[in-house]
């Protein structure tokens, strides 16, 4: 949904998109009884069993939780109860719900189609289409005609073909065709293991040899409907609710559009107000478009164009990477059982926190809701103290990119083994751009297997990969915002910013830095850029917090004005609540006005990198807009954004001319007080390219 402010700047998209909807099911369907379901925070027996579980799923998008509690005052201000429940998904919540009600007719509203599985006699599915006017209702015999099977075995569907989205592995090499097939013939996964000799003999092997994932897969994708939560009727019945509430509410977040929608309530009830002279008219019918709304309109085209068109993908490249992490992952399995004596499921952290914390007795850094943290900060930290640790990291590593890419991209590619992920403008707090099926966002850029990931991404026959990045952008955003003159200079000079920080807080002349103080000196200029504290920064370096706090302050005493604009901007953000980018897009820190002060320390800390990271991010989406009209006479094609980089697929006749028109848009859209460096790569493959150096 697009981006929707109220005239004093709160965004309201997701809670005007919640409540005409909630309001659109009210009118329409009229029902006696109600109840609305949310997650919680907390990990659920998913996660436990399995750690890659939803791990690459684009996570909901941030500014949408920060809106939670005004779509809950929606709710409660229309009097329906509200379940959720610690452990569980809202799937389940509504699973369990929809079960209790007996043989009253149950209608589920939902965007999620893994609640198909929950169709019944009694029990529908309503959700949107392909938008949100286009309402379908889902039962058995649409279910059937659509899919070949009856619902309650779309989780057997699942176990056999996998989930990329929610990261299912299934049945290695069982695609949907194969799955459907054989669900029609058996019934269910049980039914199908039962009789393996039916089966043809490559099917056969691949079922035999993925017999534990396709258990695992069954009970991930299986919605509980027996979680431990009760339903009272009599507590879900539509009473009459306090209408100048609701209405007080709606005129409150300016959905003026929406008062006369309320159950009972008439035009005469309410004085229509006339609409805030900023707020941008997403939702009526006029033409009326603001300059940020046209600027996001064409972003949007860019988007959907790169989506589109996709990328080119090595199909057979990755089924043999696969085999080669899947020998890595199983050495690294033998060496892990050797470090600790025995076998057990690497990928449960409950099982792998008793190992570590109780059988071997470490010590635990970070506690979970059930058990010792085994995260990534928990295990780094516990780097040489146990032979296993380095070990269970790497496999985490491997494991994570075979489940998240290597494995999960094949069934997103289509009969030209293109890839279409799907990018997002509005899914992250500090505006910039994320994508899912798949997320290439988390594609790491560096190490060996990271590359061999990326050596998946080619360039058809006759074509090269340019790839155009931006030289250290956030931080050159850092000297222009806080307008340092030392920073400034170092940047028009072409120094290395990372060696000259080595040299002054370490009191060493430029030509007597290591890479190791290079090294340090990057995660200070970073530290310091995300507000890292003392204690932050000697964790990450590994020293005492006296060290730490003696590097920041000599890093200040060299660019005093970094420390000005921090505090200024701190300042500002607590009169204002929010802080705003280059380019006019705004962050709201709620987190400041939390009574803990650790939230509110992250919110400070937030508040400090939002700018720099989203004026970054306003860099890039400005330049994608000029390239879009500077490259459409040419075949070139942007097929790519990731963080600061932009890829392309050029032409070989046409990379000497492009190339210059890239850099050029890239480095000269958007004007700082320093120099815009892009550095330009040329390949057959994303993972292997080299450095393209323009005459």
């Amino acid at each position: 949904m697009p981006p929707l402010t109220t005239s004093k700047g709160e965004l309201v998209n997701a809670v005007f998109g919640f409540t005409s909807m909630l309001l659109r099911v009210l009118n329409d369907i009229k029902p006696e009884y109600a109840v609305v379901a949310f997650d919680t925070a907390a990990p659920t027996f998913r996660h436990t069993e399995y750690t890659a579980y939803k791990a690459h799923r684009l996570a909901a998008p941030e500014q949408m939780h920060e809106q939670l509690p005004r779509v809950k005052e929606v709710v409660d201000a229309l009097n329906i109860p509200i379940f959720t429940l610690e452990g569980y998904e809202a799937d389940d919540v509504i699973g369990t719900l929809a079960n209790q009600a007996g043989s009253l007719e149950v209608l589920i509203v939902t965007g999620d189609r893994d609640a198909l599985q929950l169709v019944n006699t009694h029990i529908k599915a309503y959700m949107p289409g392909k938008s949100l006017s286009d309402i379908q209702i889902w039962d058995g015999k649409r279910f059937e005609e659509k899919y070949g099977f009856k619902p309650k075995q779309l989780i057997d569907f699942k176990a056999l073909a996998g989930d990329a989205s929610d990261n299912i592995p299934g049945v290695r090499g069982v695609g949907e065709v194969s799955a459907t097939k054989l669900i029609k013939e058996f019934g269910s996964v049980e039914e199908i293991y039962k009789n393996l000799d039916k089966v043809t003999e490559k099917t056969r092997n691949l079922l035999a040899e993925d017999a534990e994932n396709a258990v695992l897969s069954k009970k991930l994708a299986t919605i509980d409907t027996a979680a431990p939560i009760r339903l009272d009727l009599n507590k879900c019945i539509l009473r009459d609710y306090d209408k100048n509430k609701a209405i007080g509410l709606l005129e409150e977040l300016e959905f003026s559009s929406l008062l006369a929608r309320l159950p009972g309530v008439s035009k005469g009830d309410f004085k229509a107000p006339a609409a805030p002279e900023n707020q941008t008219e997403l939702f009526s019918g006029e033409e009326k478009i603001e300059p940020a709304q046209r600027d996001g309109t064409e972003l949007e085209k860019v988007m959907r164009e790169m989506e589109n068109y996709g990328v080119l993908v090595d199909r057979s490249y990755l089924e043999k990477l696969g085999d080669e992490i899947n020998s890595s992952i199983a050495a690294l399995e033998k060496k892990i059982y050797s470090a600790v004596g025995h076998e057990f499921n690497l990928n449960s952290p409950k099982q792998l926190s008793a190992i570590l914390y109780t059988d071997l007795g470490l010590n635990s850094i970070k506690k979970g809701k059930s058990h010792a943290s085994t995260d990534v900060e928990a295990l780094t930290e516990l780097l040489g103290v146990h032979p296993a640790i380095e070990s269970i990291l790497a496999y985490r590593e491997l494991f994570k990119l075979k489940s998240t890419y290597v494995d999960a991209l094949p069934p997103l590619l289509d009969k030209n083994n293109r890839l279409h992920t799907h990018y997002h403008a509005d899914a992250t707090k500090t505006g910039r751009l994320s994508s899912n099926n798949p997320n290439l966002q988390n594609i790491p850029a560096k190490g060996v297997w990271g590359l061999k990931v990326r050596a998946a991404f080619v360039a058809p026959k006759g074509a090269k990969l340019i790839s155009a990045d931006y030289n250290q952008i956030e931080l050159r955003v850092m000297a222009h915002l806080s307008g340092d003159q030392r920073l400034k200079d170092i940047f028009k000079a072409g120094e290395d910013i990372h060696t000259r920080t080595a040299s002054e807080v370490l009191e060493k002349k430029p030509e007597e830095v290591t890479k190791d103080d290079r090294r340090l000196a990057k995660v200070v200029n970073f530290g310091i850029m995300y507000g890292l504290s003392p204690f932050g920064l000697a964790r990450q370096l590994k020293i005492d917090r006296e060290q730490a706090s003696l590097i920041i302050d000599r890093y200040f005493n060299e660019f005093p004005a970094v420390k000005r604009w921090q505090e200024r901007t701190l300042q500002e953000v607590y009169e204002k609540g929010y802080v705003e980018t280059l380019g006019g897009f705004r962050r709201y820190l709620v987190e400041l006005k939390q009574g803990n002060q650790r939230v509110r320390a992250a919110g400070e800390r937030q508040a400090i990198n939002s700018p720099v990271q989203g004026t970054a991010a306003d860099i890039i989406k400005a330049a994608m807009l000029v390239l879009a009209k500077r490259l459409k006479d040419f075949e070139t094609k942007m097929i790519l954004q990731v963080h600061d980089e932009l890829v392309f697929e050029v032409p070989e006749k046409e990379v000497e001319k492009v190339v210059p028109i890239i850099k050029d848009a890239m480095e000269k859209t958007f004007k700082l007080d320093v120099p815009v460096l892009v550095e330009t790569k040329i390949g057959q493959n994303w993972g292997k390219m080299e450095t393209f150096l323009l005459d």
